[in-house]
């Protein structure tokens, strides 16, 4: 589920419970506030079998408990998008070949800076490459140079031959 949706929701959720507790507070007028929770046949019905409230219990629980695991599984989506899920060793291997990365990714024809960073979890991770380039420089020519030299490099290093790389091309606007 993506940020946005999982934004919507939440102001939904939000614009419920206040307007609940508008409602509750009396803000639309004594009579609402005054008027019962539950529709009169589903009372009846409350009353008539005994499994009504655990059901509706059960119901409830199952639903908070899935909503939780739900939001754990976002937070831990959220973290592992900005951050790899390496051990030690290997994050410190990644840091020392992302160093010589940027290095000779600087040093490429037409690029003015890059910066990169590792994210995703151990048996999948990406390296997000962002590549600022010269106004009058050809991206497709940069990549190939990239892909055949510094990367190519950079996962023979790290021992990761189909390590994911997203390479972003800015331009660069200093001479605006």
């Amino acid at each position: 589920m993506r940020a946005e949706s999982t934004a919507v929701a939440g102001a939904l959720a939000l614009a419920a419970g206040g307007g609940a507790l508008l409602l509750g507070g009396g803000a639309f007028g004594d009579g609402v506030a005054a008027r019962a929770v539950l529709d009169p046949a589903l009372a009846r019905l409350a009353e008539r079998y005994e499994w009504f409230w655990p059901s509706a219990a059960v119901v409830a629980e199952v639903a908070a408990i899935t909503g939780l695991v739900w939001f754990g599984i976002q937070v831990r989506r959220m973290v592992l998008r900005r951050r790899a899920a390496l051990d030690g060793p290997t994050r410190n291997l990644a840091g020392v070949a992302g160093g010589e990365l940027l290095r000779a990714t600087r040093l490429v024809p037409g690029v003015v800076d890059a910066r990169l960073r590792l994210t995703g979890t151990w048996w999948k991770p990406r390296l997000l490459m962002s590549v600022t380039c010269d106004a009058e420089a050809v991206p497709a020519e940069i990549r190939t140079d990239l892909v055949n030299g510094p990367i190519a490099r950079y996962r023979a290093v790290m021992a990761m031959r189909d390590l994911i790389v997203v390479i972003r091309f800015h331009l660069s606007h200093s001479g605006l």
